[in-house]
């Protein structure tokens, strides 16, 4: 069995932690700052702080007619000359008014004049002053005048009389029944075969004449007779529950036959469909016109051309000068109009629609009706010379007799 440990040989270990911590109490201690290198903060008060408050009696604003106190006894006046030094702050109130009206004026003045383009307008209702604004003993200048003052007596206040209103609506009630009288007697008369030798002449002249064609008129889309036709007919739908358009025809369509020939056949479905949307292509392409402009003509006894204008454009620029540049060369070698036209009038004064169709070509819509079926099928001649005169649109002209006055 070993023997303890002697106390000695643990006495240089114990010695060696107590130096350490000693010098490491005496490091901090030296690196502390000293108390007294320290300056103590003040003491905070904390008595209360005190506020005095002087409240004085200030004088009611100054009558409307100051004069009145100076009218006051002679006797009376010492007993008053305390009351009267309370008063004197009452005296700059008096003449404050004069020059606070000039100051506003000053203020809203470059509010009033026009500045930079973007720059915002202030809204003024005291009218400017021209050559600055008038100091005290300047003679006053007039304002700026910016509208019209109605005074009593003025003809624009006096209600309309009972003949002017007769008479305004006496002729505006004769417009109406006279565009209703020469719409029934375009319905009437529009057969005579003069009204169809017009309507030839017209159509001859705007299909023939050069510059006439779709591209020349800046219409490039060969399928935008068909958009306009099916945004129509989708507007017409939303609005009524019906496409509109022509009405449908007494005999079964293509489409009808060969749903009653396979019924609900499942292989038949594509052939169908193709059909139905070949059949849809044809009923837009054939709906409405893509262009139309209201033409009035004036045609004298002999039947030369006295006026053409427009009456109601069609919103292509190019459209409208071309069809009253063709116009005038067109009724050239035009017959007198008939007696039962001119009613006793040296003028025929017609009025014409002439619309301007474009038509898809049938390759295109062939195309096109294909993508029912799935499948795109494109002509051979698109591919191989996409020049090709027969697959562009196909622009036409009609003319149509609106009014007959």
């Amino acid at each position: 069995m070993k023997p303890a440990p002697s106390r000695h040989r643990l006495a240089p270990a114990i010695l060696a932690s107590v130096l350490l911590h000693l010098a490491v109490a005496a490091w901090l201690w030296l690196a502390a700052p000293r108390a007294s290198s320290v300056p103590s903060p003040a003491p905070v008060s904390a008595e209360p702080n005190s506020v005095e408050l002087e409240f004085i009696d200030v004088p009611p604003a100054a009558p409307p007619l100051p004069k009145e106190p100076a009218a006051s006894p002679a006797p009376a006046k010492r007993s008053a000359a305390r009351p009267a030094r309370r008063q004197q702050p009452a005296a700059p109130v008096a003449e404050s008014p004069p020059p606070a009206k000039p100051a506003e004026r000053q203020e809203d003045r470059p509010m009033a004049e026009p500045g930079g383009e973007d720059a915002p307008r202030k809204l003024v209702l005291v009218p400017s002053w021209p050559g600055g604004v008038p100091g005290a003993g300047a003679p006053t200048a007039e304002p700026e005048s910016r509208g019209r003052t109605l005074r009593p007596g003025d003809p624009a206040l006096e209600p309309e009389s009972s003949a002017e209103t007769s008479e305004r609506l006496t002729a505006r009630v004769q417009d109406w029944m006279d565009d209703g009288a020469a719409g029934a007697r375009a319905r009437g008369i529009g057969q005579h075969p003069y009204f169809e030798g017009v309507r030839e002449s017209l159509d001859g002249a705007l299909g023939s004449a050069e510059g006439g064609e779709a591209r020349d008129l800046g219409i490039w889309n060969p399928m935008a007779g068909v958009m306009k036709s099916y945004t129509q007919a989708a507007e017409e739908y939303g609005k009524t529950g019906n496409p509109g358009g022509a009405p449908p025809p007494q005999h079964p369509l293509h489409s009808e036959k060969v749903a009653e020939i396979f019924r609900h056949e499942p292989a038949a479905d594509r052939l169908r469909m193709q059909i139905q949307a070949r059949e849809t292509l044809e009923a837009l392409n054939n709906r409405s016109p893509l262009l139309t402009v209201t033409l009035e003509l004036r045609l004298d006894r002999s039947g030369e051309l006295v006026d053409a204008k427009l009456t109601d454009p069609s919103g292509n620029p190019l459209f409208d000068a071309f069809v009253l540049k063709v116009v005038p060369g067109a009724l050239t070698s035009l017959t007198p109009p008939p007696e039962e036209a001119l009613r006793g009038r040296d003028v025929l004064r017609t009025q014409w629609m002439v619309e301007g169709w474009l038509y898809t070509p049938q390759a295109l819509r062939e195309s096109l009706a294909s993508l029912a079926t799935g499948t795109l099928t494109l002509p051979l001649g698109l591919l191989m010379d996409p020049s090709n005169a027969a697959l562009r649109p196909r622009f036409e002209y009609r003319a149509r007799l609106l009014k007959v006055y």
